[in-house]
């Protein structure tokens, strides 16, 4: 009894320093280094570093590839979504550089704002010229593949409340203005899976986006393959682009929600048969 009595001071001051690292962490406004943490708290940096590598093994911190922390998934992620989208970008753009490399594509990671859609993250090839937007940019969410697949899957009060508001002015002669032909466009998005947009945005342009899912099978991002030029039949990329945006979404997911074990409708994504291209 009195070992037990003799290490509770010592336990509850672990306790204590811990909870000041998370205090800093979530009054932040931006990620912080872990001297700057030990600093804050009056630690010494050896012992910020542990609780800092506690924490983000549990998830309560989120270690960024800069080596800066910013709240975990257990306090942020759900209620705080600056957090959620600097994490998803910084994880996004190992996973994008490597597919635009394998797949010569230039890629974009966008999320919804309001009525708009917004670049998050891009990659791109080695070209001159890529022929997509750039990135944090906002594009009109009714004339682009991430806006239709994020609208697809957003609570039908909100997503009316959108499509109404938006105006839907034409960008090209292909874009779809007509809200009817808009919804069935949306119900096809759901249902496939993805979204495809061909000249909708720019004449001569397309591309093709999948939901970014989180840790619950929310979609709470989209990811493209963009840039396609002059492509007279864009479904007929399907087989060769579809499967890698699918296996490139499911992996963001699991490097962001490293102890979340794969949600079975985003395993089961690979093995989703590609459909017979429109004729």
């Amino acid at each position: 009894m009195a070992a037990a009595e003799s290490t509770t001071p010592t336990t509850i001051k672990m306790v204590e320093n811990a909870l000041s690292v998370l205090d800093v962490l979530h009054e932040s406004t931006e990620p912080l280094g872990a001297n700057e943490i030990a600093k804050k708290c009056g630690l010494s940096v050896s012992t910020a570093f542990r609780i800092l590598k506690t924490l983000s093994k549990s998830e309560w911190a989120f270690q960024l590839s800069d080596d800066r922390y910013i709240t975990g998934r257990k306090i942020s992620f759900v209620t705080e979504k600056t957090n959620l989208y600097l994490a998803l970008s910084d994880v996004a753009f190992f996973v994008m550089r490597d597919y635009t490399a394998r797949y010569n594509r230039a890629m974009n990671l966008m999320i919804r704002e309001n009525d708009h859609c917004k670049i998050l993250q891009q990659t791109r090839t080695k070209s001159l010229v890529d022929y997509i937007p750039p990135l944090f940019s906002k594009l009109p969410i009714y004339a682009c593949a991430c806006g239709k697949v994020l609208l697809s899957e957003t609570p039908l009060n909100i997503a009316e409340q959108i499509i109404t508001g938006c105006g839907m002015a034409p960008l090209t002669p292909y874009t779809i203005t007509d809200p009817e032909l808009f919804w069935k466009s949306l119900r096809r998005a759901a249902a496939d899976g993805y979204a495809i947009e061909h000249k909708e945005s720019s004449e001569g342009g397309s591309c093709i986006a999948v939901p970014v899912r989180d840790s619950r099978g929310s979609a709470f991002a989209a990811l493209s393959f963009s840039g396609f030029i002059g492509i007279q039949k864009p479904y007929e990329t399907l087989p060769q682009y579809l499967p890698a945006l699918r296996e490139a979404s499911a992996q963001i997911t699991r490097n962001l929600f490293e102890s979340f074990s794969a949600d079975k409708t985003i395993i089961s994504s690979f093995s989703v048969p590609v459909p017979t291209p429109e004729r």
